[in-house]
């Protein structure tokens, strides 16, 4: 089971999981922040402000309790909060 680079240990892509789902939120909290600025206030944007926080909870909580299943979880919800995000925004502007 890799993640990024093909490690086949689980330490390794239990902490890569941890340290990209706590990553996702600033970066997700500085494109709300942007997209605020340049387009107004949505309702979609809360969830940029909650997804990457349940994904860091997740994943920190998975990789002290050895879980390869909510790791995966926790880096799917970082992975797919922005396109999310986007998605729904689009569709409240329309």
């Amino acid at each position: 089971m890799g993640l990024l680079g093909g490690a086949d240990d689980l330490e390794r892509f239990l902490t890569r999981s941890c340290y990209l789902s706590i990553g996702s939120g600033p970066a997700c909290w500085a494109l709300m922040i942007f997209l605020i600025g340049d387009g107004g206030w949505r309702f979609s944007f809360l969830l940029s402000a909650v997804l990457p926080l349940v994904a860091a909870y997740l994943g920190v909580r998975a990789k002290r309790e050895i879980r390869t299943g909510m790791s995966a979880t926790a880096f799917g919800l970082a992975f797919a909060s922005v396109p999310l995000m986007l998605g729904l925004a689009y569709l409240e502007g329309a």
